[in-house]
């Protein structure tokens, strides 16, 4: 584990110290929390402790939360139930990595050549729609090298408790340069011969990258 340790899940799950039959069993819990609390910031380890120097107490509490609800509930859909519970989501929400649109005001994130990208898609869909309920491809691109693109389907996408997703860019494959985004989702419409039309959304993540 990065930053939950056996003493604070205990005291969090109600657990004596002095029972260690589910240690090993806490400390999975412990390093899935954390995992996914990463996936759903959008982020890195080592870009937190970047960017805070540490990682910061709501995040943390979030992450407890999350093994709490896994240890109390290991057979049921722990994901939706902390989703639901609207305090995650304000805990973590400051602290997420979003994919803004075209605007200019908003500062490129440097990186440099050789970094792995965390990059979230999202997009509003009609109907009430959600992205899990429609098939997508997320093609990123060089905006300095045309020439240099990286298309990744629904499935090689990380899907989130937001119901967004992640794409995970390996910066050596699209060089230095701006980083752009399109994606493409298939709409369900019988208007159309094969029941389906196609949206472009094109998303600038605001992240550059460099030698």
């Amino acid at each position: 584990m990065k930053w939950l340790t056996l003493e604070w899940i205990k005291k969090q799950c109600r657990i004596e110290p002095g029972f260690t039959d589910e240690d090993g069993l806490l400390e999975k819990y412990g390093e899935a929390a954390e995992d996914t609390v990463l996936n759903v910031l959008g982020k890195t380890y080592d870009e937190v402790m970047d960017e805070y120097g540490k990682i910061p107490m709501p995040v943390q509490q979030a992450s407890m939360m999350l093994v709490d609800l896994s240890y109390q509930n290991r057979t049921t859909d722990v994901i939706t139930q902390l989703h639901n519970t609207g305090a995650f989501d304000t805990l973590v929400a400051p602290y997420i990595r979003h994919a803004y649109g075209d605007v200019d005001t908003v500062p490129q994130e440097v990186f440099t050549l050789g970094s792995q990208l965390k990059i979230l898609v999202e997009a509003e869909l009609p109907d009430e729609l959600k992205m899990q309920d429609v098939d997508f491809t997320v093609v990123v691109y060089n905006n300095d090298e045309k020439d240099k693109t990286k298309t990744y389907q629904k499935a090689d996408c990380i899907l989130t408790i937001y119901g967004t997703y992640v794409v995970l860019v390996d910066s050596t494959d699209l060089g230095i340069g701006r980083y752009l985004c399109k994606l493409t989702v298939d709409i369900p419409d019988s208007d159309y011969p094969s029941g389906y039309r196609k949206e472009v959304v094109k998303i600038n993540p605001h992240v550059t990258v460099k030698g």
